[in-house]
């Protein structure tokens, strides 16, 4: 694609509004040069430590304030869900009032945002379900046998190259590449070899081809798209669809793109087709910080934004906030190795990227060098221990140990665990391998097969049973002796001696098993979950444990919860037996399980993690571990398919890309470190030679060194493993919902429980059957509203196109968005489940004569906002707007429920809508005119308007509810409502 050029950008001095502008009174001149930049391209080019995330936001709030683009006309991207997050927060800082409709995302979130909207309009189902990594092994591992494979698929193993496949797919994907481009590529390159090799090559990659065409109908044949899908289909609805495309480069007029370093190819074209007219696109990144090639990333993107926007304007952030000088000096004149493929040499000698300290002092960097891989563990661990002693108000979670690889990091957790020094282990992968999974899993196992004997010894052991360990022992050596399963040994225990509360325990566990044996067969595997942590005493011991374990449990606990929902979005029959199927494959493919974790909360514990874990963390104290050999920088990894060269788009450099690679993430390694930063290292890992260090000790120059002396077994005696940590402080949310006070309102113990705490929850069916009734009506009166000429952006001015006597929307097409929207989840009994899908036939005939009769104008539906009240966000989402008579709005919030044959709404439910009053009218510029709760069973709708004081009143209220949450006051208030509340049975307040 050819891109305008840009009229030249002059370089910006200092603005004169700095000392006044609260947006800029505190940021250097390059920063503020960068908040305050004009139209035009622009790179920011920032280095480690330098407020690039301030930056941004800081520029989102200034083009706002400044009028030169509303919240909905700035689209900022970025790469993780996280990174997205803290952007948000940011922003919302700095934006008085609040808004309606932010475009800040991950690239995948905005291109699934698109789709969810467009998609129908290239021929893709708009209720697509996204697959993960995981998803997409399982999907083609069911269905190996519609695969013609040969070359990659040996007779031994027939799923050995799954994982390969998708991820050759993948990186098709990320070079924009369509099975039918990789076909054609196929059936036209010319291979420059032998006849012989040349036929066996073709071969090889039609076979590869075909192989990627029948995976995209799969995906298609079951609904699906996986990540790398978003991007592709993206770029085919703005390429083919050019008024869509028109669309959205109206819409925005500012593009501001963070981490540009790690774009893809097919991302950076999507960035260079939505580029308005007048070229108002900001990137920032660092190509010295680019670690992702292996997901796809392209380090050329950011060196190639220059060629392709001759006439952008550069600025370079240098002051860095994090590290100290002799620590920043060393790591620039390490990276420089990788010159000349770094952009400080494309942008000339008087672009420096030499970052300058904010911080005066000296940190001390040291290359520890040891025997034996033991005494460098030990030697870490005194290192570290001996450092905090030293300080004043030492924390161990000013230590961080980073390892090239989770392997790697093994021994440093076992060494710390066994001093007792509290440590936080931050894999990526093993949510099936932590604890309380596995009691879960054991469990599942036991209602599949009674006679699992390993399955139900970790049952017993488990928090919620912990039947006495003499006993345990009994039983376990009774069921050897006489050669049965120790589920027929516990049914025998009566011959045995065991404490009569062991025998309780037993009976108790054995009536649970019975019961939710009959049940698995006929629910949902989540539902079996959610039953045995309540039915157990799981929850009731998470509830009463209340430390920093007990909280990474229940996180633990909710991620499993995720992985099973995501399970049964996908199967038909979503029974436990049938997700013990797919996770046994799950396992077999080699998959742990995805964990998430924030470390910038939690407990204070040392930090051991992988350097790529760490990108955008800091630490006072960083040791760089394992710095041998083949360990950092580590072998390029064969055994992937890689892709032809001729159909790879990204432009890629010259020279060893891998080793330039792995510099870029030991220059990350680093720049984590602000006040100390140690590499280590050893001669003996176990092997029959010894290793070399790592080419990197000497590319730092430091000197050969001689083993360190002490060993492991000189230490003294260790001390005990400590208990339990106590929980840090809880932090509040940084914003509220209305749910979320409405929970505090009723009882705050009760808001503890469910969003503090957030230990898992039943669902119940009058729930799913309310979220069935809002998707389905929402889906009506869009196609209502876009049929009638009006859209929901047109506001005031549209007037309908369509007959006014006509809804231009069916009864069957109403009736087909309900079979699409159903959910099918939480009925206690099938005929409870039939008798609820009645009753929503019957709503939609009542809403939909209701519609033919008064022809509403809606305005907005699904509406999102976050309104600032008082010191606090709250956010919401308005059912629907409608346009009345004179100018002014209908603010409506469905109820599924019947009326009750009240005319006047009560005091406490006003709450609900007055916030959308006030947000309506704050953000949208609206004039409410009637604030109704339309009860869709009986038909009935009731309305009010809240007059000025009680708008107060209430603001003032919400800032109260807050102040007491942020306060730690969960004081309960049982009465009544303790019989609907979901923690009844584990609460001892309950009413």
């Amino acid at each position: 694609m050819t891109v305008k050029k840009s009229k030249p950008v002059p370089t910006v001095e200092t603005p004169p509004a700095a000392a006044t502008d609260p947006l800029l009174a505190d940021l250097n001149a390059a920063q503020q040069q960068a908040v305050v930049h004009g139209d035009g391209p622009l790179l920011i080019v920032a280095g480690a430590g330098t407020g690039k995330t301030m930056v941004i936001s800081r520029r989102i709030a200034w083009l706002v304030q400044t009028a030169r683009a509303k919240p909905e006309e700035i689209l900022a991207l970025t790469f993780t869900d996280k990174a997205a997050g803290e952007m948000v927060e940011r922003v919302d800082a700095l934006l008085p009032l609040g808004y309606t409709d932010l475009w800040i995302s991950t690239f995948h979130a905005f291109c699934q945002r698109i789709l969810h909207e467009h998609a129908l309009e290239i021929g893709l189902p708009d209720d697509f379900r996204l697959l993960n990594e995981t998803d997409a092994y399982l999907l083609v591992r069911r269905n190996l046998d519609k695969f013609d494979l040969d070359y990659y698929r040996p007779l031994g193993n027939p799923a050995k190259f799954i994982h390969a496949l998708l991820g050759h797919f993948s990186r098709a994907k990320d070079e924009a590449v369509s099975p039918e481009e990789y076909l054609e590529f196929v059936k036209n390159a010319a291979l420059d070899q032998d006849v012989a090799t040349e036929a066996e090559e073709r071969s090889r990659l039609a076979e590869i081809a075909n192989a990627y065409h029948v995976y995209q109908k799969l995906l298609l044949d079951n609904g699906c798209l996986d990540f790398g899908d978003l991007l592709l289909y993206t770029l085919r609805l703005f390429k083919t669809r050019r008024r869509l495309l028109d669309k959205y480069r109206a819409q925005f007029k500012q593009i501001i793109v963070d981490e540009f370093q790690d774009t893809n190819w097919a991302q950076y074209e999507l960035l260079k087709l939505l580029v308005p007219q007048d070229g108002n696109i900001v990137v920032v990144g660092d190509d010295d910080q680019a670690i992702y090639k292996f997901r796809g990333a392209s380090v050329a993107n950011i060196l190639q934004f220059k060629d392709d926007f001759p006439d952008a304007a550069e600025i370079l952030l240098t002051q860095n906030y994090r590290s100290r000088q002799n620590i920043l000096d060393r790591a620039h004149d390490f990276i420089k190795q990788n010159d000349p493929n770094r952009l400080e040499v494309r942008l000339g000698a008087a672009a420096s990227k030499r970052l300058l300290a904010n911080r005066p002092g000296v940190a001390p960097i040291e290359h520890l060098h040891f025997a034996t891989a033991e005494d460098e563990v030990a030697g870490v661990a005194d290192r570290i221990t001996e450092i905090k002693n030293g300080l004043q108000d030492g924390q161990w979670s000013d230590f961080c140990i980073l390892a090239r690889s989770n392997s790697s990091a093994d021994a440093f957790s076992y060494e710390l665990q066994r001093r007792g020094i509290p440590y936080q282990f931050l894999a990526l992968k093993g949510l099936y391998a932590k604890p309380v999974v596995l009691d879960c899993l054991a469990y599942f196992k036991l209602l599949d097969n009674y006679h699992e004997s390993p399955a139900l010894y970790r049952v017993l052991s488990s928090p919620p049973y912990r039947i006495d360990g003499e006993d345990l022992v009994n039983l376990t050596h009774q069921a050897r002796r006489k050669a049965e399963s120790l589920y027929e040994t516990l049914k025998k225990q009566e011959l045995l001696r065991l404490k009569p509360e062991t025998s309780r325990t037993i009976d108790r566990l054995l009536g649970q098993l019975a019961t939710h044996s009959q049940l698995a067969g006929r629910k949902n595997v989540s539902e079996m979950l959610v039953r045995f942590l309540y039915d157990s005493g799981y929850a009731a011991e998470l509830k009463r444990d209340d430390t920093a374990e007990a909280r990474e449990r229940s996180s633990h606990l909710n991620q499993f919860l995720s992985r099973l929902r995501r399970f049964e979005a996908g199967h038909d029959e979503p029974t436990l037996r049938h997700f013990m199927e797919e996770f046994a494959i799950e396992r077999d493919s080699g998959d742990e399980g995805s964990l998430s974790f924030d470390v910038e909360t939690g407990p204070d514990m040392v930090r051991l993690m992988t350097v790529h874990a760490a990108k955008g963390l800091e630490f006072p104290y960083v040791f760089v571990v394992n710095l041998v050999d083949k360990r950092f920088p580590s072998i390029e990894r064969g055994g992937g398919i890689e892709l032809p060269d001729a159909l790879a788009k990204e432009k890629i450099p010259e020279g060893d890309m891998h080793l330039e690679e792995e510099r870029r993430l030991f220059y990350v390694a680093m720049t984590r470190a602000k006040d100390g930063l140690f590499f280590t290292s050893a001669e003996d890992y176990g092997g029959k030679t010894k290793k070399k260090p790592s080419r990197f000790i000497a590319e730092l120059g430091f000197e050969p060194t001689s083993a360190a002396a002490p060993s492991v077994e000189t230490l003294p005696d260790l001390p005990a493993a400590k208990g339990p940590s106590a929980a840090p402080k809880l932090a509040p949310p940084n914003y509220f919902s209305f749910t979320q006070l409405a929970a505090y309102a009723k009882c705050p113990l009760q808001y503890k429980y469910a969003h503090v705490l957030k230990l898992p929850l039943f669902g119940k069916g009058h729930f799913s059957f309310g979220k069935t009734i809002h998707s389905t009506l929402q889906k009506f009166m869009e196609e209502y509203a876009d049929r009638r000429g009006m859209g929901q952006q047109q506001l005031f001015g549209a007037a309908a196109a369509a007959d006014q006597d006509a809804v231009p929307v069916s009864r069957e097409e109403l009736e087909k968005m309900y079979e699409a929207a159903w959910i099918d989840d939480w009925y206690p009994t099938a005929q409870i489940k039939d008798s609820y899908r009645k009753k929503g036939r019957a709503i939609l005939d009542s809403f939909y004569r209701r519609v033919t009769e008064l022809h509403p104008e809606p305005l907005f539906l699904e509406k999102d906002f976050k309104v600032r009240l008082g010191s606090y966000w709250v956010r919401g989402k308005i059912d629907r707007i409608d346009k009345l008579p004179g100018g002014e709005v209908e603010i409506i919030d469905y109820k599924t429920g019947q009326s009750k044959g009240e005319t006047k709404v009560k005091a406490e439910d006003k709450r609900q809508l007055m916030l959308y009053q006030i947000a309506a009218g704050r953000l949208l510029g609206l004039k409410p005119g009637r604030l109704t709760y339309e009860y869709l069973e009986d038909g009935t709708k009731v309305s009010f308007l809240a007059k000025d004081d009680e708008l107060v009143a209430f603001e003032e209220g919400v800032s109260a509810e807050i102040d007491r949450i942020r306060g730690g006051d969960y004081t309960p208030t049982p009465g009544r409502h303790c019989d609907f509340c979901d923690f009844a049975d584990i609460c001892e307040f309950r009413g």
